[in-house]
């Protein structure tokens, strides 16, 4: 290569750079593709496309240019790091740890590959190995967020309250507007029965996201466990207007409203239910409100649908049994019951 030309490809990677770093990705690949067609070997215009299709999110492609530099120098530390990066970004956590665990053979004080190589591990299924990087990184790095994010995510998914709390509490006094955590930490507030200390930090998440549906949800459900139906209602039926294709909490709420009487405002919530599709839970929780009102025939026809559904449904069949005998059906309650034996055994 002429001195002329390797001017040109030092002028043009500079160039890349530039553009990468003002975010003109379009522009810096048709620069580094210049310089790559007059050396396609230069380590620095390597690392650049592999940085521009790593942004552009096409990932493989991405891969393809820093392998290339690794096939010549495989301690080169932005090709590790990138190639890592880019194996994430083909969701191929497996293939992306050996590439950062060799970055940090080099260098071994990155928090931030720490916590990728933690992250990985945790998409992986392996907590321990997890764990263990994580602590690294904040070994490295005290109070780094993202460490401690994702060993309190660890620490929630394994239901170690205790340790995953410490990790949460810690990021909001240094993150008070982070609501995910503010949520998480709701959430083992709740799971533990501490109803007014979940509420505190769902109403500051919703303080934030008035719309947030976790934080909605764990409101709800603070106030069922305190055991106000009503409230608990109000809170669900805010998530309701935002997602009413949610099958679940409208049978949910449905059998709240009928716990508390309210039978036409359930059955109204079991046959919105319904428009998603059919449901034994909303067929049965429409048989008892027929069966509260005494309409024995509606309530009968309910229970036959939610059994089209899970034709073995114990909760389905005990109603069946009890509606049948209500109405003097008793060959048809002695039927459903043998099959609620069978069910049993």
């Amino acid at each position: 290569m002429t001195e002329s030309s390797k001017k040109s490809v030092i002028d043009l990677s500079k160039k890349g750079s530039r553009l990468f770093r003002k975010g003109q990705l379009e522009d810096a690949e048709k620069v580094y593709l210049e310089a790559y067609q007059l050396d396609n070997s230069n380590p620095y215009v390597l690392a650049g496309l592999g940085d521009v299709y790593r942004k552009m999110c096409n990932f493989a492609e991405s891969a393809k240019y820093y392998d290339a530099i690794l096939k010549e120098d495989n301690r080169n530390l932005f090709a590790l790091r990138g190639a890592g990066d880019a194996r994430r970004g083909m969701k191929d956590p497996q293939q992306a740890i050996p590439y950062w665990l060799r970055y940090l053979e080099i260098n071994s004080k990155d928090s931030h590959v720490m916590v990728r190589v933690a992250d990985a591990y945790h998409k992986l299924h392996d907590a321990e190995n997890a764990i263990s990087f994580y602590e690294h990184a904040l070994g490295v790095s005290t109070n780094d967020p993202f460490a401690l994010l994702g060993l309190g995510n660890v620490y929630y998914a394994q239901h170690e309250d205790t340790k995953a709390l410490l990790c949460f509490e810690t990021l909001l006094k240094n993150n008070s507007q982070n609501v995910v955590v503010m949520t998480m930490t709701g959430n083992i507030y709740r799971r533990r029965k501490e109803f007014d200390r979940a509420m505190d930090h769902y109403q500051k998440a919703l303080e934030i996201e008035a719309d947030n549906n976790f934080a909605l949800f764990g409101m709800g459900d603070c106030y069922r466990g305190k055991m106000n139906m009503d409230k608990a209602v109000e809170w669900w039926d805010k998530i309701l207007e935002q997602e009413p294709e949610n099958q679940a909490l409208w049978t949910r709420v449905g059998d709240a409203l009928l716990s508390l009487k309210k039978i036409d405002d359930a059955i109204a919530h079991y046959e919105a239910s319904l428009k998603n599709g059919a449901d034994v839970f909303s067929y049965l929780g429409l048989a008892r409100a027929q069966h509260d009102l005494g309409d024995l025939t509606k309530a009968r026809e309910y229970c036959e649908k939610a059994l089209a559904q899970d034709e073995t449904n114990e909760r389905v069949l005990e109603r069946l049994v009890n509606i049948c005998e209500d109405a003097g059906d008793f060959p048809a309650a002695d039927k459903a019951r043998e099959k609620l034996s069978q069910t049993n055994n």
